[in-house]
């Protein structure tokens, strides 16, 4: 016998087979993506290639970049795996940022990856003359530690209610560190501004020397004005000096207090010129985009049957501004036929470098005769602001045929509209021309017969309204009178209904038990005064000492409700005489005593006219 190498082994083939199950959703289909954070960069700044890998990703350990090494120098290379588990499915994502430096000035191609068997997609990166070097500044001639560049950064002209975009640069020098770091944004009236994507982060050289930057970009729509004026941003941070083991990545997220110098840096003031409205633009909205489309999608046939409905969906997306700028879609019901319109749905989006707007309208179509119909075209005049060229967005019209419904119940063809006074109604092919009668006026067959069944509809409606309002009030007199002539019956602790009669008072009290003697009480209080009873033994000592005017009823009740909230608790319930109490309350415990005001005689006054002695 040897169990214990048994064990060991049935263990490990169990772990064995956990761990190929755990593992084969992560060695499924694998996808390999490659982008670049930012597609036009200087020659003194750097860019960052990121790879990812979907799939298996355990054999994978790092990648050939020897490709890239003839027009770029690898400078910094790092990997980070993820695994994300959603309703029991594993996803595994392998990301390798490699961070490239361009040897020279132009238009290069990043080679495709091969990893797994699948390739990447080939990427186009521009790389552009380094900028002028900046003036010195300090004794030294040098360039402080800390300072913020504000550019515009457009290919097209900038028009006033057009996308204008702005690059925020932070530099900070070589391994500065920083920590309590914050950034103003920019705050503009009249103008609205939206952040483009996340931060950017790369290396870059001023006059020989190297800095971080985090770069932001802005989409700036300005409203109004002649001229964009972008205040001067504000950066703070506190600089930590060499004794701090602590170097912070990230200096707006890191709040590491430590003892240093406070950093400021403030940008340039920037001013746009903006573009008026060029004459040649006839359009009643004005909007300058780089590219208006509109489209439909029908949600039916386009033959259709009297009473059945369409849908009509039309999109309209734009480039280079937001959904609110889009005009409303308006389209016009033709003849013989209603348009309801939904709610319109608003969405602006971003890619990091321009705006993405879109504006959908839903419209039902429901024709009331049958013909041909035709759905208005929908046109949209906009401005290219590539070309600086007027252009429209044309949806075009869309002829809809109706024929009469199967059964007897579909909806007769309508009337055409009369033409002008004193000529005759104008006929088109889609339209049914009117029957007249013998007085000459213009009717449809179904007329009498639609207004005849209406009649009958609303008095039925009319019978069914009277005869419900009559078992209202029949089923409300009936419960009056059983407020009136049976006893009111309260719920106990334990939610049972329980009679209230004087035997039960008179039984709590001689078993000596205050919780209960206060039920019995509250309950043949509720049956006496249906319409408002008593709540606590306060009220109850009030309304029974007005109908009586015997003050032991206040001492006993009082005593009562002292001795159930006393401090002492069960003790002082122990020692309360109950027998004592009954001999008190009960002379006054009278039905016919308790639903009258008052006992007492009344003084009556002499008769308005006495009678003749």
């Amino acid at each position: 016998m040897q169990p214990q190498p048994l064990i060991t082994k049935f263990l490990f083939f169990t772990l064995l087979t956990l761990a190929l199950v755990t593992l084969m959703p992560l060695t499924g289909q694998a996808e390999v993506r490659a982008r670049l954070d930012r597609q036009s960069i200087s020659l003194d700044e750097t860019v960052n290639l990121i790879i990812e890998a979907d799939g298996a990703l355990n054999t994978i350990a790092s990648i050939d970049t020897s490709a890239l090494e003839k027009d770029f120098s690898v400078s910094n290379s790092s990997t980070s795996s993820n695994i994300q588990i959603i309703n029991g499915s594993s996803k595994a994502t392998k990301t390798w940022t490699i961070e490239l430096e361009p040897k020279k000035t132009g238009n290069f191609t990043i080679p495709p990856f091969t990893i797994g068997g699948e390739k990447t997609a080939a990427l186009s990166l521009a790389v552009t003359p380094p900028a002028p070097p900046m003036p010195m500044t300090g004794s030294a001639g040098t360039l402080p530690d800390v300072f913020i560049e504000v550019t515009p950064e457009m290919d097209t002209p900038a028009y006033i209610q057009g996308q204008i975009t702005i690059s925020v640069k932070l530099f900070i020098k070589g391994q500065l560190r920083l920590t309590e770091a914050s950034l103003e944004e920019p705050a503009l009236e009249h103008a609205n501004i939206i952040k483009l994507g996340d931060d950017r982060r790369y290396q870059s050289r001023k006059n020989n020397t190297g800095y971080q930057v985090i770069e932001r970009k802005y989409a700036i729509i300005a409203e109004e004005g002649s001229e964009l004026t972008i205040p001067p941003l504000l950066f703070q941070a506190i600089s930590l000096d060499n004794s701090s083991r602590r170097f912070p990545a990230d200096p707006f997220f890191d709040r590491f207090s430590g003892r240093g110098q406070r950093l400021r840096a403030r940008s340039q003031e920037l001013k746009i010129a903006l573009m008026p409205i060029p004459g040649e633009f006839k359009g009643k909205i004005w909007l300058p985009a780089r590219d208006v489309k509109i489209t439909e999608k029908l949600e039916g046939e386009n033959e259709l049957k009297v009473g059945e409905p369409l849908t009509r969906t039309i999109e309209i997306t734009a480039t280079g501004v937001t959904a609110e700028q889009l005009p409303a879609i308006k389209t016009q019901a033709p003849d013989g036929a209603k348009i309801y319109l939904d709610q319109a749905e608003h969405q602006t989006e971003n890619d990091g470098n321009l705006l993405h707007a879109v504006k959908r309208q839903a419209m039902a179509f429901i024709p009331s005769r049958e013909g041909l119909f035709t759905l208005p075209a929908v046109t949209i005049d906009w401005w290219d602001v590539i070309n600086n060229k007027p252009r429209q967005a044309v949806l075009p019209a869309r002829r809809i045929r109706v024929t009469r419904a199967n059964d007897s119940a579909a909806a007769p063809p309508l009337p055409s509209p009369k033409g002008a006074a004193g000529s005759p109604a104008v006929t088109t092919p889609d339209k049914t021309a009117p029957t007249p009668n013998i007085s000459g006026e213009e009717s449809t067959p179904s007329t009498t017969t639609l207004s005849g069944d209406l009649r009958i509809w609303q008095a039925l409606c009319g019978l069914l309204l009277g005869a419900w309002l009559i078992t209202l009030l029949a089923w409300r007199l009936s419960l009056r009178r059983r407020l009136v002539k049976e006893p009111t019956l309260r719920k106990n602790e334990a939610g049972n209904q329980v009679p209230a009669t004087r035997e039960m008072i008179k039984k709590a009290c001689l078993d000596n038990n205050p919780r209960a003697t206060q039920q019995a009480l509250l309950n043949w209080a509720a049956a006496n005064w249906p319409q408002n009873p008593p709540t606590n033994l306060r009220n109850l000592t009030l309304r029974l000492d007005h109908l009586n005017s015997n003050p032991d009823i206040n001492k006993v009740l009082t005593n009562l409700e002292e001795t159930l909230y006393s401090p002492e608790g069960t003790a002082e319930e122990k020692n309360w005489n109950g027998a004592y109490c009954w001999q008190k309350i009960s002379p006054v415990l009278q039905p016919e005593k308790a639903g009258k005001p008052s006992r007492r005689p009344r003084k009556e006054l002499p008769p308005l006219y006495p009678p003749d002695s």
